[in-house]
């Protein structure tokens, strides 16, 4: 059974590479100007490399009804934790216009994928744990671009096509071999070279998470009940819905390890993005981002060793 101790030598690494970051920013060697090319390298090549190294051919997901569910439970876990937060806003004075949606896409739409990803990796080194997170991640795509940026547009004008990103196109590609078959095609010779381009993604991804942390330190004036009340709700109280799915539900051993990695994750960066593409508050966002980054330093490690105790691991 993996203890505190266990999970925080795990947790502490992918932390101090978003320190990393931040040193590298605020030293000149990481330059603003280069953080676009190397994301969109990132996000369209690394990735996606990642991806099916980690996904063809993995025993974890090659049928279509565990897919199915771990994607349900993606999109589901999401837009609960965002209503949720939409629903409970009113509390600390949000108002809509003045930050409430924003506030509850922020709170809502966890750091799915680039703070998961090391950990669940170094926690669970079986091919079989990433390949389920990676299609945890449709649903919570789906879930982004519907009940997140849907909040701030209104559904009828939310970009639902933006969810068919490289990353997602390739998940989908992946299963698709699983399940026809095909993925016993694949050379050896091209899954070593997808797992050289794939272990590149993640740590960039990270330090250029860090070097956007450095530019968003200190932006705006500070509101203290969002500052505060962010962190209770994001790694508090929407961690409790994530890990009573995975303790009451009759899903499998990689399934449960995936919620309980997810429920202790921060608010993600991009949904500053978001904010700032789609008419909503973006200063709310940057603090709900900082102030639950911040605060996962030492609430990630306790969530997700009290979540695996819960579900038997």
């Amino acid at each position: 059974m993996l203890d505190y101790l266990s999970i925080l030598s795990v947790a502490v690494p992918v932390y101090l590479t978003m320190a990393a970051g931040v040193l590298a920013r605020k030293t000149g060697l990481l330059k603003p100007e280069s953080d676009t090319s190397l994301m969109k390298l990132s996000v369209m090549m690394l990735t996606p490399a990642l991806i099916i190294e980690r996904v063809v051919g993995n025993p974890a997901v090659m049928k279509l009804g565990p897919v199915l569910i771990a994607a349900g439970l993606g999109y589901s876990l999401v837009a609960l934790g965002i209503a949720f937060a939409y629903f409970v806003s009113p509390l600390i004075g949000l108002k809509k216009g003045e930050g409430r949606r924003t506030f509850s896409v922020a709170c809502g739409l966890q750091n799915y994928g680039f703070v998961a990803i090391p950990i669940v990796t170094a926690l669970f080194p079986d091919k079989g744990t990433l390949g389920v997170l990676f299609t945890f991640t449709l649903g919570v795509e789906l879930a982004c671009w519907t009940a997140g940026v849907g909040l701030l547009t209104g559904l009828d004008k939310a970009p639902w096509r933006l969810a068919l990103n490289a990353p997602v196109m390739t998940i989908l590609f992946s299963l698709l071999l699983n399940f026809t078959g095909l993925h016993v095609h694949v050379p050896q010779i091209a899954h070593n070279t997808f797992a050289m381009l794939g272990a590149c993604a993640v740590p960039l991804a990270v330090l250029l998470i860090g070097a956007s942390i450095a530019d968003l330190w200190g932006q705006g004036a500070m509101q203290w009940k969002v500052a505060v009340f962010s962190p209770v709700l994001r790694l508090g109280l929407i961690p409790l819905v994530f890990l009573a799915a995975a303790y009451v539900l009759p899903i499998t051993t990689e399934l449960k390890r995936v919620i309980v990695v997810q429920a202790a994750m921060p608010s993600a960066v991009f949904n500053i993005m978001i904010a700032r593409l789609y008419g909503g508050h973006a200063s709310t966002a940057v603090q709900v981002v900082m102030a639950t980054t911040v605060v996962s330093c030492i609430t990630t490690p306790l969530v997700i060793a009290w979540g695996l105790k819960l579900v038997g691991e």
